[in-house]
């Protein structure tokens, strides 16, 4: 079975804005359908009441249950730009519409 992964850039990345938010962690959750299929939304917070917390890559990672079975092969990465950190998803389902 394929699991959830953070790159070690996306992961620095993101230890350095859980701390600027005085905790919290990275969470994954339901943000309506489009195209017919779950979209997934990426924030930092405290977990909800149906999520589980998982620890991946040494950060803390709150999945919404809702979409839980859709982050399996997904791979957060990240990076610095200008504009501050940008983070992308990797390995969601493509959509048909």
């Amino acid at each position: 079975m394929n699991e959830l992964k953070i790159t070690d850039q996306a992961r620095d990345l993101l230890q350095q804005i859980i701390e600027d938010e005085d905790g919290g962690s990275l969470r994954l959750f339901f943000a309506g359908f489009g195209c017919g299929e779950p979209d997934i939304g990426m924030t930092i917070g405290e977990p909800q009441g149906d999520d589980t917390l998982h620890y991946i890559n040494s950060i803390p990672v709150a999945i919404d249950q809702r979409i839980a079975h859709m982050t399996e092969s997904l791979i957060i990465e990240g990076k610095q730009t200008m504009e501050g950190p940008k983070f992308q998803m990797l390995g969601l389902p493509e959509k048909e519409c």
